[in-house]
């Protein structure tokens, strides 16, 4: 018996991102502390990078062909690679997801919830009373505080009878009030 929960307990390790393994993998993220390194590690390469960056600081690198003056860009995932764990977020299963990195950090991941996506993140999200809801003229916004510190922001467009109208966004942030 010991010796066929030890071998659980390690498949489990050697494999912690299988399906089954966990839903709630958008909570490895913690914003200021999880590095990029950490999240190429546990979820892999993206598929594309998105630099964020100053005009000047865009001329000064290529001036100086120097490419960490280029601190802030974001890690692209999408769903054109199949079912990956990094696109189960808060809502459930996303479209896209993106990892916002400073100076080496992760500071805001974005989740997409779009077309086949968007109806079960929507009702997930308005069942959910840990949110505090608010239309504002034509957008739709929910905050909740999480026990970790950080903050679950959701948008969308409002659509009629206050639905949701295209894509709906999860981001995950540090509260701003506990800096």
């Amino acid at each position: 018996m010991v010796r066929l929960l030890l071998m659980i307990c390690v498949i489990g390790f050697l494999h912690p991102l299988t399906v089954s393994a966990f839903d709630d993998n958008w909570k490895f993220f913690k914003p200021n502390n999880t590095t990029e390194e950490d999240v190429i590690a546990i979820f892999g390469t993206p598929d594309s990078v998105a630099i964020h960056s100053s005009y000047e600081n865009l001329k000064k690198a290529k001036e100086f062909r120097r490419t960490d003056m280029l601190s802030a860009y974001q890690l692209i995932y999408t769903n054109f690679r199949g079912d990956l764990n990094i696109l189960k977020g808060p809502l459930g299963q996303s479209a896209s997801t993106k990892v916002w990195v400073e100076d080496g950090k992760v500071v805001v991941v974005d989740w997409d919830y779009a077309v086949k996506y968007k109806a079960p993140a929507e009702a997930l999200w308005k069942s959910d009373k840990g949110f505090e809801t608010k239309v504002a003229g034509a957008i739709t916004i929910g905050r909740k505080k999480l026990s970790d510190g950080n903050i679950l922001y959701v948008t969308c467009s409002t659509g009629k009878d206050f639905t949701c109208d295209g894509t709906i966004q999860a981001s995950l942030s540090p509260d701003p009030e506990k800096k």
